[in-house]
């Protein structure tokens, strides 16, 4: 739908709910089906039939109540929605057997005999209090799902980095414990266990990190939707981290890895 479309869309609405406030229900009838007719939403055969009740119409009431319902079945409001349909299809029965049916012409004669007529009695009226139309259907907003997915990313980058690191200092551990191995032929190099120890503190700092942007990032879009009707959410997988720890030469090492 056109951006044009949805400012068409709106202009009816509120001409509509603004008609439907002053109980000129016939005006709103006919302003939400110009808005449904461009738009399709459902919510609109909703406020017709609504519409429809207040202006003492139960048969058309009944009809687009029933639209809905096809439209969103799944519908919080259904039950309400239902009832609302056996009561107007109920008192439009009662209006049809209290009609008055024309009697049959008179037979020809000479001199007609006079016609009495018989009222029927007028039908009960029932107005239900008039409710406030449901507020438009919220526009889509798609701000979570990038904060969502900007931390999963950041979450992954960061575990690659701790894996690097992880990967450099198992090196630095496996080049000291060879040196070690040498039978004294070789000196101690202080600064390559520095350098490993830097990187095995530095790939477990980036593991915790990373799968924490992680953790969060699938938190945020777990929860990130809603509409008028949400379907049930499957269960959010549980992410736990594993750290694997190594000791070769002095270096105390370890590894992260996050599973779901």
């Amino acid at each position: 739908m056109t951006q044009s479309q949805k400012d068409e869309v709106k202009l009816h609405y509120q001409r509509a709910t603004r008609a439907y406030d002053l109980q000129k229900y016939t005006e709103a009838i006919d302003e939400y089906q110009k808005a449904y007719e461009i738009s399709g939403d459902p919510p609109m055969l909703y406020n017709i039939a609504q519409a429809y009740r207040l202006a003492d119409q139960p048969a058309e009431a009944a009809r687009y109540y029933r639209r809905f319902l096809q439209r969103m079945p799944n519908a919080r409001n259904r039950e309400d929605v239902e009832r609302k349909i056996a009561d107007q299809e109920k008192l439009a029965e009662q209006r049809k057997k209290i009609e008055p049916v024309a009697p049959p012409p008179p037979p020809p004669v000479t001199k007609p005999p006079p016609i009495v007529e018989v009222k029927p009695p007028p039908p009960e009226t029932v107005t239900p209090p008039t409710p406030p139309p449901p507020p438009p259907p919220p526009e889509p907003s798609h701000a979570r799902a990038v904060v969502g997915w900007s931390l999963l990313a950041a979450g992954v980058i960061a575990d690659g980095v701790a894996g690097y690191e992880a990967y450099r200092a198992k090196r630095k551990g496996d080049q000291l414990t060879k040196d070690s191995m040498m039978n004294g032929t070789k000196t101690f190099d202080p600064s390559l266990e520095t350098s490993g120890k830097n990187a095995n503190i530095a790939a477990i700092a980036l593991g915790i990190g990373g799968t924490a942007l992680a953790i969060t990032g699938i938190i945020v879009l777990a929860t990130g939707g809603s509409s008028a009707e949400e379907p049930e959410k499957p269960a959010t997988p549980v992410a736990r981290l594993t750290l694997t720890p190594w000791i070769s030469a002095g270096l105390v090492g370890g590894g992260a890895r996050l599973q779901f």
